[in-house]
């Protein structure tokens, strides 16, 4: 986040770096990295003249290369932005990365990647000449905070309890969770704080079904309420793939708090060791443990992450996954003690 912040500063200040590395695995940075660039360098009525996004997985280094090192036809500078750079032929690779000290300095030069090795060419040749930004996925209590920012910057006020509600029925993606934000502070009016309740009523597709609901129902092994929300879910257009990974984290989150109960810690410690923070859901989390052995937890994982596989080979469908998943984890009547 800091590097994002002074980047940020500097580019509205119009300090450029000649050569930008931009990647990683969180597109919602690097998009608004991009972004960023393109507004202050260029003015818009010469984008046309000064501007060239390319792919590339389509392009060449000659494609780059010529955009790179021409001058500005107007105005201060030119912008070249190719995006995907990862997926260009390794040999373009190599040449535009030959030709970084060619770039004059009336020309900016963004290279947009994925995940790559940046201990692999032409990465290590790259890095030493340009401003490399680095923007993965956010976790825990980094994400947390991040959303209560964000709520800031919409002039709303999110409890972290409340952003990890939202972030539950979310995902982790901060281009959704942005976007749901931005719906909530509209759904709350002029009401500064944004409530458990609001979230509950106005995000996903149904207050009623949604992943939570389900964990809730699984947590309770209720098996007729799971395969209701299931089952909606479903039908409201959710894919398996989706709850599939939601659970397997459900269950992975399980597994820690049977283990740590084991242990004695108290429920503060327990919550600040899974999940970074307090979570308003711990006593839940507490109650759906003791209803699972050890065993029983970690054959749901297996389960799950069966059916993920099977999925993503297209050997189940998404309601044959639903239905297997949660006839394995939800077989038994009886709960089982802690």
């Amino acid at each position: 986040m800091s590097d994002f912040q002074k980047f940020s500063s500097d580019v509205k200040k119009k300090k450029f770096k000649r050569i930008y590395l931009i990647y990683g695995n969180e597109d919602y940075f690097i998009s608004k990295a991009t972004d960023l660039i393109t507004q202050a360098a260029v003015d818009p009525a010469n984008r046309s003249f000064n501007l060239d996004v390319l792919d590339g997985s389509e392009c060449t280094s000659e494609d780059v290369l010529s955009s790179a090192l021409s001058f500005p036809f107007v105005g201060d500078k030119r912008l070249t932005i190719v995006k995907k750079f990862e997926r260009m032929d390794k040999r373009h690779r190599v040449d535009v990365a030959a030709h970084l000290a060619d770039v004059p300095d009336s020309s900016i030069l963004c290279l947009v990647a994925g995940e790559i090795k940046s201990s692999e060419e032409p990465y290590k040749t790259i890095s030493p000449v340009a401003e490399t930004l680095i923007f993965n996925h956010l976790k825990g209590a980094e994400l947390t905070e991040f959303l209560v920012d964000y709520a800031r910057k919409l002039d709303k006020d999110i409890a972290p309890g409340n952003a990890d509600f939202l972030i539950d029925l979310t995902g982790d993606s901060l281009g959704d969770l942005t976007s749901e934000l931005e719906k909530l502070s509209l759904y709350v009016g002029d009401r500064k704080q944004i409530e458990f309740d609001d979230i509950s009523a106005a995000v996903g597709k149904s207050r009623t079904f949604n992943i939570f609901e389900l964990q809730r129902a699984i947590g309770q092994r209720n098996s007729p309420r799971a395969y209701e929300v299931g089952i909606k879910m479903l039908e409201s257009g959710e894919k398996s793939v989706y709850i599939g990974f939601m659970l397997t984290r459900y269950f992975l989150n399980l597994i820690q708090v049977k283990h740590f109960a084991a242990k004695g810690l108290n429920t503060n410690e327990m919550s600040t060791r899974i999940f970074g923070r307090w979570n308003p859901f711990l006593n839940e989390y507490v109650s759906a443990a003791r209803m699972y052995s050890m065993p029983r937890l970690r054959k749901a994982v297996a389960t799950l992450l069966d059916a993920d596989s099977k999925l993503k080979s297209g050997g189940y469908s998404d309601a044959d996954a639903l239905a297997i998943i949660l006839s394995e984890i939800l077989d038994s009547k009886t709960a089982e003690a802690i």
